[in-house]
């Protein structure tokens, strides 16, 4: 993935902006609407959520 943003810590790999882990194109990102992704940020978004990662 090649992109820039003011916004994400390279450190910790998160948005400074919305104080969370770094998922380009999610909602509230300067980079969504700018750019098209193969991946819907929503998509990308899901599969990170903690109740997708639950184990059975």
């Amino acid at each position: 993935m090649s992109f820039f943003c003011p916004h994400f810590d390279q450190a910790t790999e998160q948005c400074v902006k919305l104080k969370c882990e770094c998922i380009p194109g999610r909602p509230g990102c300067v980079l969504r609407g700018k750019v098209a992704f193969m991946v819907p940020a929503e998509e990308r978004v899901a599969r990170r959520s903690p109740k997708k990662k639950t184990k059975v």
